[in-house]
């Protein structure tokens, strides 16, 4: 039996003793362990552990993605074009068989320039080869060839902004050829056809050709006249002849220019 065994066998048999006298009896203090006996404390957590799931990355911002343009390097939209398309012919201005040649010297001299045929509208179709073809990209801009004996010219230029005057777009020359003047003019469509009036009388003189004229109409609804006239080259014309139509609400000097 050990010595720790023996002192308690002794403390009991004295308590046994002290019981029977004073019916009480606390239990001895036990004997102090060895240091090698003492358990060792738990390490203490320096924090508590987070109860939260970890959150998983969040994907790269599409903005900050290397492959994807910078907002700022992005090419700056260009103006639309205008969307009421080329004009097509109506009426007379329609392309025929007989006009073939015609348009063969236009898109002879001006290549892919010349529009299909039903983009084409003719104005004057004149003797021995001669003649007048227009074309309108949209509502601000026309191309204009003067056909002379199966050679054409061709300009083809913007119009200008604004109105020369009530119902009038443009008034230009189209070219000189054979000492002639082709004069053009753009005016606003539904008054036609259109003819000389003046105080030197209705007959404008053998040096001012007939009025010719075409119309065109766009997918806006938009109609205009297209006229052409020649002068002869170095001759005055006696009087002040106006270009009128039918029911006069529009008029403009005929040998006046309003170029854009």
């Amino acid at each position: 039996m050990g010595r720790t065994a023996v002192v308690m066998a002794m403390a009991m048999a004295g308590c046994g003793l002290a019981v029977l006298a004073t019916a009480s009896c606390a239990m001895p203090p036990a004997p102090p362990m060895s240091p090698g006996a003492l358990p060792k404390a738990a390490p203490v957590p320096t924090s508590a552990p987070s109860l939260k799931p970890p959150l998983s990355p969040s994907p790269p911002s599409p903005s900050a993605s290397p492959s994807s343009p910078s907002a700022s390097a992005s090419p700056s939209s260009p103006a639309p074009p205008s969307g009421s398309g080329p004009a097509v012919p109506v009426g007379d201005g329609v392309v025929t068989a007989a006009d073939q040649p015609l348009l063969a010297a236009a898109r002879q001299e001006a290549g892919a320039a010349v529009p299909g045929d039903d983009a084409v509208i003719v104005i004057n179709r004149g003797p021995s080869g001669t003649g007048q073809l227009a074309w309108m990209p949209d509502e601000r801009s026309y191309c204009l060839a003067v056909v002379r004996e199966a050679r054409a010219r061709t300009s083809c230029k913007a119009l200008p902004a604004s109105w020369a005057r009530i119902g009038v777009r443009l008034v230009t020359t189209g070219g000189t050829t054979a000492a002639r003047t082709v004069f053009f003019a753009v005016v606003d469509g539904g008054h036609g056809p259109y003819g000389y009036q003046g105080t030197a009388g209705a007959a404008p003189g053998p040096d001012m050709g007939p009025v010719h004229d075409a119309t065109a109409v766009f997918a806006s609804g938009r109609t205009l006249s297209l006229l052409t006239y020649e002068r002869t080259v170095g001759v005055l014309t006696p009087g002040d002849h106006d270009i009128c139509s039918a029911d006069n609400a529009i008029c403009f000097p005929a040998l006046d220019a309003y170029t854009g």
